[in-house]
C-alpha cells in the first residue's frame, strides 16, 4: 500500500520529536545537575585542578550543545508542517509545497549560510576541551594527543567557510527564480528569469545548469546518479541596481518529474555561476518539474540571449581538415582535482604520523602497518590527481589519415588512423562525484576500431559535451555514435 504525504508527514513529526527528547534530556540534566551548579567553581579561590576545570567546561559545553540539538528536533517535530499533505496527493502537487506555491522562487542561501556558521561554532566548542588537554597529554608522553590538532584544524576551516558564505551574502543576496511555464514542464520548457539584488560587471557571462538527480538508499547508505544534466550560458540584464538572466532549457518527455521523501525521490536542481572579481556567484535552488509539457511563450524566447558555450563552439573545432593539431578537453578536467590533493595529502600526513610516532617509536607494529596503508593509500590518491590534471589529448585531421597524442606527467603515445580503420565514435559514462549539492557526471570519448579495439581519445567530459563532440567527430569522419562503448583496450594510451 502506497502511503500517502500526510502519513508521511506524521512519521517524520514523530520520529524527530523522539529524536530530540533523545539529545533534549540528557543535555538538560547534565546542564542543571552537574554544569551550572559547578559553574561558580571555575571562578573560586584557589584556582580548580586541571582536570576539574576541564571536567566543568565540558559538561556546559556538552550540555548546551545537546540542549539545543535536541530542542530544536522537538521544536521541528510538534510544530505545524508548511506544506499541505491533501495538495500533495492531488493532480498539483507543487501547490502543496510552501516553496514551491508560487511562480517566484527564492533559494535557503541565508538558511545553508546559518547552519555552516552553527555547525562551526559546534565543532569548535567540541575541540575546546581537547585543546586544554593537550598540554598535560604531551607532558605525560601521550605522542598520540599531536592527532587532536585535527579537531582545531578543522575547526578554523569551518569558520572560514562560514565567514566566505556571509561575504557572499553581502554582496548578492538573496536569488529569486520566476518559472515560465509554471512548473517546470517535462515534455515542454523548463524556463524562467533569475534575479540578483546586485548589478554583475558588464558582459559578464551566467552559467545556468539543470541537473536531474535520483536519490536512494542502497543497504544502510545514502546515493545519488545523475539522470539528466544540460547546462548554458546567458547574458545578463543590468541595472544600477540589480542583475536579470533568463535561461530556457528543453526537457524530454522520458524523464521524472519531482518528488519528495521517501527512500527513492527526484531531485531537480537549478545552479547559477558567474566567475568575478572577489567572491564568485554560486547558487543552487530546488525546481518543482513535473509532466505538463507547456511551452515558454514566444515572447520569452524572442527576449531571451543566449551565449556561445563550449558545446556550441565544438563545431568550430573540427570544421576544416587542415592538418592543424587541435587539443580535445573535457570540460570537467579540473573537477576533483584539489579535493583529490588535499585529501591525498592529508591521508598521507595522518599515515606519517601515525607510523612514526605512534607505530616506530612507541614500537606498535600493528599502528606502524596500519600508518604506513593509511599513507600509501593518500600517495595512490595525490599520485591520481596529479596524473589526471596533467594528462592531454590531442587530435590532428588530414585525411584520409587520423593523428591521435597523448600526453601525461609520465610520457605519452602517437597513434595514426587511417579513417578506414575506424568503425564509430564513441561515448562512455565513467562515474559521476557529488560535490556539496552540486552533481558531475563524467564521460570519456572514443575511436572503436575495426580490428575490435578501442582507444580513448578524451575524458572527463560533461554529458552535452561528449555528445556534441562525438556528433561533430563522426560527421567528420562519416561515421556513427554509439552511446555506450565498451572499456577501452590496451591499445588505449
Amino acid at each position: 500500500m502506497q502511503v500517502t504525504h500526510q502519513q508521511k508527514q506524521r512519521n517524520t513529526s514523530v520520529f524527530l520529536a523522539i529524536f530530540g527528547a533523545i539529545f533534549l534530556l540528557p543535555g538538560l540534566g547534565l546542564l542543571f545537575f552537574k554544569a551550572i551548579p559547578n559553574v561558580p567553581r571555575l571562578f573560586s579561590s584557589p584556582p580548580l585542578s586541571g582536570e576539574d576545570f576541564e571536567s566543568i567546561l565540558a559538561a556546559n559545553i556538552v550540555g548546551l550543545l545537546f540542549s539545543l540539538i535536541g530542542g530544536g528536533a522537538v521544536f521541528w517535530g510538534l510544530k505545524k508542517p508548511s506544506d499541505v499533505a491533501a495538495l500533495l496527493d492531488s493532480d498539483t502537487p507543487w501547490l502543496g509545497r510552501k516553496k514551491w506555491a508560487a511562480k517566484s522562487l527564492h533559494d535557503t542561501f541565508a538558511l545553508t549560510g546559518g547552519l555552516i556558521w552553527g555547525f562551526a561554532i559546534f565543532w569548535n566548542l567540541l575541540a575546546v576541551p581537547a585543546l586544554l588537554a593537550f598540554p598535560d597529554e604531551l607532558n605525560k608522553g601521550n605522542q598520540l594527543i599531536w592527532f587532536v590538532l585535527l579537531f582545531p584544524l578543522v575547526g578554523v576551516y569551518l569558520i572560514g567557510m562560514a565567514i566566505h558564505k556571509t561575504m557572499d551574502w553581502r554582496r548578492f543576496g538573496q536569488m529569486k527564480v520566476k518559472l515560465e511555464p509554471y512548473p517546470g514542464a517535462i515534455g515542454g520548457d523548463i524556463a524562467g528569469t533569475i534575479h540578483l539584488s546586485t548589478p554583475l560587471p558588464a558582459g559578464t557571462p551566467v552559467k545556468v545548469s539543470l541537473d536531474c538527480v535520483l536519490h536512494y538508499r542502497q543497504g544502510k547508505n545514502s546515493r545519488q546518479s545523475i539522470v539528466w544534466q544540460h547546462h548554458g550560458l546567458f547574458e545578463p540584464l543590468q541595472s544600477s541596481r540589480s542583475t536579470t538572466v533568463q535561461f530556457l532549457f528543453e526537457v524530454p518527455a522520458d524523464l521524472p518529474q519531482s518528488s519528495t521523501g521517501g527512500h527513492k525521490h527526484h531531485v531537480w536542481t537549478l545552479s547559477v555561476s558567474a566567475e568575478l572579481p572577489g567572491v564568485d556567484l554560486i547558487r543552487q535552488i530546488e525546481l518543482p518539474v513535473f509532466p505538463t509539457e507547456e511551452k515558454a511563450s514566444i515572447s520569452f524566447k524572442r527576449s531571451l540571449k543566449t551565449l556561445p558555450n563550449d558545446a556550441n563552439s565544438i563545431a568550430t573545432l573540427f570544421a576544416i581538415n587542415s592538418g592543424a593539431e587541435q587539443a580535445i578537453i573535457g570540460d570537467h578536467r579540473n573537477k576533483g582535482f584539489g579535493t583529490g590533493l588535499v585529501v591525498g595529502l592529508t591521508f598521507m600526513a595522518i599515515g606519517t604520523g601515525l607510523a612514526y610516532f605512534i607505530g616506530y617509536l612507541q614500537k606498535e607494529t600493528f599502528l606502524l602497518s596500519f600508518g604506513a596503508l593509511f599513507s600509501l593509500i593518500g600517495l595512490a590518491i595525490f599520485s591520481f590527481s596529479i596524473s589526471g590534471r596533467f594528462r592531454h589529448y590531442y587530435l590532428r585531421l588530414s585525411q584520409p589519415m587520423l593523428e591521435f597524442r597523448y600526453k601525461s606527467l609520465f610520457g605519452g603515445n602517437v597513434v595514426t588512423l587511417n579513417y578506414n580503420e575506424i568503425a564509430a565514435v564513441t561515448t562512455e559514462s565513467r562515474g559521476a562525484m557529488t560535490v556539496g549539492n552540486k552533481h558531475y557526471q563524467f564521460f570519456n570519448l572514443g575511436l572503436k576500431l575495426k580490428n575490435g579495439k578501442a582507444l580513448r581519445i578524451g575524458d572527463r567530459f560533461s554529458r552535452q559535451q561528449a555528445e556534441k563532440t562525438a556528433q561533430v567527430l563522426a560527421q567528420k569522419l562519416d561515421l556513427a555514435v554509439e552511446e555506450k562503448a565498451a572499456r577501452t583496450s590496451t591499445q588505449t594510451p
